[in-house]
């Protein structure tokens, strides 16, 4: 019997890996990784063509945002019109209008955001926690966008939110 020299199931599993990581799949999500592969041990051979086809089953670590969904996040940056966070390898905006229950300033020279009346400040390497408002990806692009709010009760820098709750204690 003939035994290759290349484990074909590593094979598989690597193109596998280039064709879907880090990357979103319409009916899966955000595709983290690939992280095992099962193949048949039985292949089709069709005359006139070199590829063996055989049945794969992958098993998959995927992420699907939802609408409405709270996630915890770092700021990766921040501009006059808003701040880009970033969970994992995954960026979303949150507009500036969406940041803070509060009139704002854009500190060019620092790149941060200044609250007016609280003086909270949003800064790059900041953790937030943001709601998403909006998910929006566009097939075949393996790409998508996400949209955030944190000017809601409980979101916002996570020091805000730890503030927020001591002030409802006294």
């Amino acid at each position: 019997m003939f035994k290759p020299k290349v484990d074909i199931s590593q094979v598989v599993l690597e193109i596998l890996r280039e064709k879907y990581e880090d990357k979103f799949v319409e009916n899966l999500g955000y595709v983290i990784c690939v992280l095992n592969v099962k193949r048949s041990s039985h292949g089709i051979l069709i005359p006139g063509n070199p590829k063996i086809l055989s049945e794969v089953e992958a098993e998959l670590l995927s992420w699907y945002p939802l609408d409405k969904e709270v996630v915890e996040a770092e700021v990766a940056d921040v501009r006059e019109f808003g701040a880009f966070l970033r969970i994992g390898r995954i960026e979303g905006l949150v507009h500036i209008s969406q940041i803070i229950d509060d009139q704002i300033s854009y500190d060019k020279k620092g790149f941060r955001i200044i609250a007016k009346k609280t003086k909270r400040i949003l800064e790059k390497k900041s953790l937030v926690r943001a709601r998403i408002i909006s998910v929006s990806y566009s097939s075949p692009s393996p790409s998508f966008k996400l949209a955030f709010t944190m000017r809601q009760p409980f979101l916002g820098r996570i020091e805000w939110i730890k503030e927020d709750l001591e002030k409802l204690k006294k």
